[in-house]
């Protein structure tokens, strides 16, 4: 009896003398999870992308905007995931010049029917709780250091569960539709995250009251905009971390808090460790 092929990974990203870059990290017939880098100047952000015969997760780690089938354009960043179904052909649009960096994840339809009673995504760009994003980088470490395939398949599918349970609940849900003023603040704390933006510049920049915006942004992304803002700050902090040892005083004003201990208190109460001891498990 022969053993099952593993998922195949995205099929969006094929094509001749481009600079797209799929990295495998894992693949199996249950789960496969990998990372994606697509420059600025590549032809796909001009065409239509096809995902393939197998449901997609994305963590993005820059922001980009996507359109599925029917359904306006989103902005996804490190605050998001992305939920792509079978068989979804969708757009991708720059977001002040970034390329599309992420890490994703590919599971079956068994999975799926697990996870949502109707097998489908509701739409495709929603929140991404704290401990899924720390979560998708340490199993990327994990796998690098040491492939074991019972311990990555457990934490993969868990990952994955916690992602979809903290986007859209355990059963059906219908997707609303985002207002433009949503997006549009979205975009300006994606691309100001470590400014003091009140809440009276953010409603007249998006041109609505400041009620109205803090009540539809709440409703539509399931974040605060104090906390939508707080989020980018430490997932930022959090991938600076990563790359070495820049000092924390550098870190907290680069991305926006006025002191040291600001952050290590922001960054304690929202990913449980304070950010030297996160520091030592990254590097």
């Amino acid at each position: 009896m022969l053993a099952p092929e593993p998922l195949r990974l995205a099929t969006w990203h094929a094509g001749e003398g481009d600079h797209v870059r799929i990295t495998p990290l894992y693949r199996s017939p249950v789960v496969s999870f990998g990372t994606f880098w697509c420059p600025p100047d590549d032809v796909r952000w001009e065409q239509e992308n096809y995902v393939g015969d197998v449901a997609h997760i994305g963590f993005p780690a820059t922001p980009v905007w996507i359109s599925a089938q029917g359904h306006e354009h989103a902005l996804a960043g490190p605050n998001h995931a992305l939920f792509f179904n079978p068989g979804d052909v969708f757009r991708r649009r720059r977001f002040n010049g970034f390329g599309d960096r992420s890490h994703f994840m590919v599971v079956g339809a068994d999975t799926m029917a697990e996870w949502r009673t109707d097998a489908r995504f509701p739409k495709p760009v929603a929140k991404l709780l704290p401990r899924p994003y720390m979560t998708v980088r340490a199993i990327a470490r994990a796998i690098v250091d040491d492939v074991d395939a019972l311990a990555i398949e457990e934490r993969l599918l868990g990952l994955g569960y916690a992602t979809v349970a903290g986007a859209f609940g355990r059963g059906d849900s219908r997707p609303r539709r985002t207002p433009a003023v949503v997006e549009e603040a979205k975009a300006l704390l994606t691309a100001r995250f470590n400014e003091r933006l009140t809440l009276d510049e953010l409603g007249r920049a998006v041109n609505v009251s400041p009620f109205h915006l803090a009540r539809s942004f709440r409703r539509h992304t399931g974040y605060t905009l104090h906390e939508y803002r707080t989020q980018l700050r430490l997932r930022a902090a959090l991938d600076r971390l990563a790359l070495g040892d820049e000092d924390l005083v550098v870190i907290a004003r680069a991305v926006g808090y006025s002191s040291h201990s600001h952050l290590t208190a922001s960054f304690r109460r929202v990913f449980g460790v304070p950010p030297s001891r996160l520091r030592r498990r990254l590097t």
